[in-house]
């Protein structure tokens, strides 16, 4: 019973927020990349559900050089917060609320949530080549190919289930949109699309820090 359940709002949810949000979309950061970048791979970690602004895993290469980011901001959620209600006076409370949850509507930039990840030379570019050999650029997601296990083009707007990933170079910013990849691939696997989104995922784990924002 309880595996039904969950299985109707995988089905219910994804069709109920069409149209809200998909994350946070292009930002100055990924703007930033495109004008002094050849190529960069960001994949976006959106927190819509919970309130928490969109953290990033970002990897970039010009010319025969590779770095590798992340964007790692503070938790401005409104729960927070709440805890801290009982001990202020409701005024103070009340802006420091505003003040603290209105943050998470500022978008990505280059400012001092924004870190260089040092991996050594030799180990970035083996991780753009691992990356690249995925051919991400030619993926087609899960918003145009379509959803879940019936190949259904769908709009993909599940809020904390989403797999985002946005492929920028000088020309364009590409994104792609993956709900659940690695729950769907397990129950109808043979998506080279999804498996693809799935293997760029662990490689990021395998060579990135963890976030900070993941602990809590």
């Amino acid at each position: 019973m309880t595996k039904k359940i969950i299985l109707m709002l995988l089905w219910i949810l994804p069709a109920a927020s069409f149209g809200q949000s998909k994350g946070r979309g292009v930002t100055p950061m990924h703007k930033f990349f495109q004008q002094y970048t050849d190529s960069t791979i960001i994949v976006e970690y959106s927190q819509v559900a919970d309130g928490r602004p969109s953290f990033y895993r970002v990897i970039s290469k010009t010319g025969d050089l590779v770095d590798a980011f992340k964007y790692e901001p503070v938790d401005s959620s409104y729960y927070s917060v709440f805890k801290l209600k009982r001990s202020m006076p409701v005024v103070l409370w009340n802006m420091f609320t505003a003040k603290r949850t209105g943050f998470k509507h500022n978008p990505a930039d280059i400012n001092i949530f924004f870190n260089h990840v040092h991996m050594g030379t030799d180990r970035t570019k083996k991780l753009w080549q691992e990356i690249i050999s995925l051919k991400p650029w030619q993926l087609v997601d899960d918003y145009n190919y379509g959803t879940e296990c019936k190949g259904i083009p769908a709009g993909i707007t599940y809020d904390g289930g989403t797999w985002i990933m946005h492929l920028v170079t000088k020309k364009e910013i590409k994104t792609l949109y993956y709900l659940l990849p690695d729950y769907f691939e397990k129950q109808c696997p043979g998506n080279k699309n999804r498996q693809a989104a799935v293997r760029i995922e662990e490689i990021f784990n395998e060579s990135y820090p963890a976030f900070n924002l993941m602990k809590y």
